[in-house]
């Protein structure tokens, strides 16, 4: 397998990986909140080191989160496709999914908290230790999506 098949494969593996990897964080005064896409909980006390586990059902929260599950799983799909039939098109449309998803996932969070639910802001600080911030997740999907692009550019170079 050509090198940059095995990039793209990577790629793909990285954004699976995405959705099995907290997509944000919370901290509060008293805990630090691990947030997955389908709605799992980790809580870390920071004074008494309690462990917790629970499930949010927060339909604001849950619903945006579970469409870029399936984003995410789309655009890894276009991109298997794309790598099987050797067709660039199908691994930049999937890659391209792949590396909007999280951008649009924290536009309608933003939206949802700030215009829907009445917060002053859902992502950064709203005065003091109370913030939501992207974790690993959000990040791994932009690093899959970009180097499979890279791959493709550069095949595409070496064709002229």
């Amino acid at each position: 397998m050509m090198i940059r098949k095995k990039i793209i494969l990577l790629s793909v593996i990285l954004s699976l990986i995405s959705i099995f990897t907290p997509i944000i964080f919370h901290v509060s005064p008293y805990s630090i909140y691990q947030f997955w896409a389908w709605g799992l909980v980790l809580s870390f006390g920071l004074n008494s080191g309690e462990i917790g586990i629970l499930y949010n059902n927060e339909l604001e929260f849950l619903v945006p989160a579970l469409f870029a599950a399936c984003l995410i799983i789309l655009g890894s799909v276009l991109t298997l496709y794309g790598l099987r039939k050797d067709n660039s098109k199908y691994v930049i449309i999937g890659n391209s999914i792949i590396i909007g998803t999280p951008i649009l996932l924290a536009l309608v969070w933003q939206l949802i908290y700030v215009l829907i639910v009445g917060y002053p802001t859902y992502w950064g600080s709203s005065g003091g230790y109370n913030y939501f911030l992207p974790s690993f997740s959000m990040f791994i999907q932009f690093i899959a999506g970009i180097i499979a692009i890279l791959s493709i550019k550069i095949k595409l170079n070496h064709k002229n």
